[in-house]
């Protein structure tokens, strides 16, 4: 397939325009001779050409996509040490407040021994075989078994209906995310525009990969374009619930979380960091945080969706 590549630096949704982390990799990218990318930011466009002709002769090269340089930011979202997941898996064994379960996430397989889960109403009707949704915090060192420890956060038993039917929306660019007040009824609604992306469409043997890079989340954090949402206090509660939604489902979601005094320091690490192995619809949200969200359609969907890549959204609570 031969796939052309842009890309795309700067702040795409602010008023400045820059040179990204990732601007160093796409110089290494080779493109048709005399092709050239457009870069566009709030004070104006420039152009970026490179005369190398290797891509457009060489068969092996045509092959490349731009999924082969994702942006840093977005890239260190990904890999930063995952403290919190949550997959799709069943429970094998109860052993009095122990839960022994097995992944049903195929990009995180295993056996795992939760604790927890006894302290939540859905206990009682936990039993071997049942189908459940689990969101579990890492733990130390391992079980007599030799199993890694997680501690539950969140479970929910799944009754074999939810899986959805697969949408028919073709994605040509990275879609906006959309959040909601799960327990509002002004139906009240935030959106966000991807900073980081890196998206791909195929269109039989033609395609086009966009990779456009922004700045890190505490750097937009700061960014009077950012979005930020006020967080309501509800009784008994430490934040409040909110619906995710995109056009077609990821595959998988990381989100990260700062607390706002570290806007502006890129050295702060973050509070949490969980990664969804499942496409989960309702987060809870806490006042005074900042958040980067981290989507990803994986390349092997893109038989079916036609388009592939992944995208991240900064949010401020306050």
């Amino acid at each position: 397939m031969r796939m052309k590549k842009i890309l795309i630096c700067g702040l795409l949704t602010g008023m400045v325009s820059g040179i990204c982390a990732c601007s160093g990799q796409a110089e290494k990218e080779e493109t048709t001779a005399g092709e050239a990318a457009e870069i566009s930011g709030g004070q104006g466009t420039e152009t970026v050409t490179n005369d190398s002709t290797d891509w457009e002769n060489a068969e092996e090269n045509e092959e490349e996509s731009a999924e082969d340089f994702i942006p840093e930011a977005e890239n260190s979202a990904v890999e930063t040490g995952i403290d919190v997941v949550g997959i799709e898996a069943h429970v094998k064994e109860i052993h009095g407040d122990t839960l022994l379960i097995s992944s049903d996430s195929d990009d995180f397989p295993g056996a795992f021994a939760v604790t927890g889960a006894d302290e939540m109403p859905e206990f009682s009707d936990l039993q071997g075989g049942t189908a459940i949704q689990i969101v579990m915090r890492k733990s130390d060192g391992t079980d007599e078994k030799g199993l890694a420890k997680y501690r539950a956060e969140k479970i929910v038993i799944l009754s074999g209906d939810e899986e959805e039917a697969h949408e028919d929306v073709l994605l040509l660019e990275a879609p906006v995310l959309t959040l909601q007040d799960a327990l509002s009824s002004k139906m009240d609604k935030a959106e966000l525009a991807p900073g980081n992306y890196n998206w791909n469409v195929e269109n039989g043997d033609e395609g086009t990969g966009v990779v456009a890079c922004g700045v890190a989340p505490l750097e937009e954090a700061a960014m009077d374009f950012t979005v930020k949402v006020k967080v309501p206090e509800y009784n008994g509660m430490s934040g409040a619930l909110y619906m995710l939604s995109v056009p077609v489902a990821p595959d998988n979601m990381v989100v990260r979380q700062w607390n706002v005094g570290d806007i502006g320091n890129m050295e702060a690490k973050e509070e949490r960091v969980a990664k969804y192995y499942f496409n989960t619809t309702v987060l809870e949200l806490e006042a005074g945080k900042v958040y980067e969200f981290a989507l990803e359609w994986k390349k092997g969907s893109a038989e079916e969706n036609k388009f592939y890549g992944s995208a991240s959204y900064v949010l401020v609570t306050e």
